[in-house]
């Protein structure tokens, strides 16, 4: 039975970045993530330790935001 409500999860997922990609382009998307991750290391005096935890904050941050309305598209349809 876990198996099952995990698959289904799993296609769940799927579908909502599916959503996703169609709502905003993968070169948007960078663009977002990019942004985002120039405003961290502005916050941290731009020293060149911890650029790289500043794109993957900025990518989870923005990816989250996305799946968030990709989740609000579905609830109203």
């Amino acid at each position: 039975m876990a198996g099952k409500k995990s698959r289904m999860k799993e296609g769940s997922v799927r579908a909502l970045e599916e959503l996703i990609e169609t709502l905003v382009t993968p070169d948007d998307r960078l663009n977002m993530i990019s942004e985002a991750a120039y405003y961290r290391a502005e916050q941290r005096g731009f020293s060149p330790e911890g650029t790289d935890q500043d794109w993957y904050e900025a990518e989870s941050m923005i990816d989250s935001m996305l799946m968030r309305e990709a989740e609000k598209v579905v609830e109203h349809s």
